[in-house]
């Protein structure tokens, strides 16, 4: 497997592939050590090559994965209609074509994988919380049919004790989602600071639609250095990325 390492997703089955890369098993050099797969951070281009080779050993007989230029917005791309080597600008992808992986990268926004029941459609979304109070998972999910039929899952992003917001973010997920999601912040020190649920605002965002079946909000990347990039913690720094995929 090239030495990597992963979470694995609990919605993999025998034919759908959902992970997470880890931190370990890469060539780049620090501050992107070791295993960096975003190219538009600082690393040596040659260094992102190589990272990104060696997780083909996780995807047997699929297509290069169609990369985003991710920009904390909710534009949706259909992935089958991405030509050949194109990078759309975009924060979440679909696919109803086996051997065709899709990807996010993140260093503390959530990765968030969906697949339908049937395993016959699979999407990921890069959800931060200027995505996600913006609507991205909305946006996604009319892509994929009844939302009782998907199952959901929050890979590594950054967890409530580390994630501190201004009120400001407060105000726009309380316009998007109502005061119920007060509940999802808890009062800083300062009165203007609050520390943020991610995972919590985002499985808001899936109940409300129709998703019965969420799994992971687990892992927080601020806070595990050897597993995991984080930009708040370090600043410079490399991405992980999340790749789910109908296997051929």
């Amino acid at each position: 497997m090239g030495g990597i390492n992963i979470v694995q997703s609990p919605i993999s089955t025998e034919r759908v592939v959902a992970f997470t890369t880890l931190r370990p098993g890469g060539v780049s050099q620090a501050p992107f050590n070791s295993l960096n797969l975003a190219g538009h951070v600082g690393d040596n281009p040659d260094h992102v090559a190589e990272n990104r080779a060696r997780i083909a050993d996780y995807l047997p007989g699929c297509s290069p994965p169609v990369w985003l230029e991710q920009v904390h917005g909710v534009r949706v791309v259909a992935a089958h209609d991405v030509a050949a080597g194109e990078m759309p600008v975009a924060d979440a992808s679909w696919t109803s074509r086996p051997g065709l992986p899709l990807v996010v990268l993140t260093a503390d926004c959530l990765p968030i994988v969906l697949v339908n029941r049937a395993e016959t459609k699979v999407a990921i979304a890069h959800a931060g919380w200027r995505g996600l109070a913006a609507g991205i998972l909305p946006q996604l999910m009319r892509h994929l049919g009844n939302p009782q039929d998907l199952r959901a899952w929050i890979g590594p992003g950054i967890l409530q004790p580390a994630f501190e917001v201004g009120s400001d973010v407060v105000r726009a997920f309380v316009g998007s989602l109502g005061k119920q999601v007060l509940s999802c912040f808890q009062q800083g020190v300062e009165s203007e600071k609050f520390y943020a649920d991610l995972p919590a605002l985002a499985k808001i965002y899936l109940q409300r639609a129709g998703v019965l079946n969420i799994s992971g909000g687990t892992w927080c990347t601020a806070t595990d250095s050897k597993k995991f990039f984080s930009h708040r913690r370090d600043g410079l720094t490399g991405r992980m990325a999340t790749i789910v995929a109908l296997l051929p």
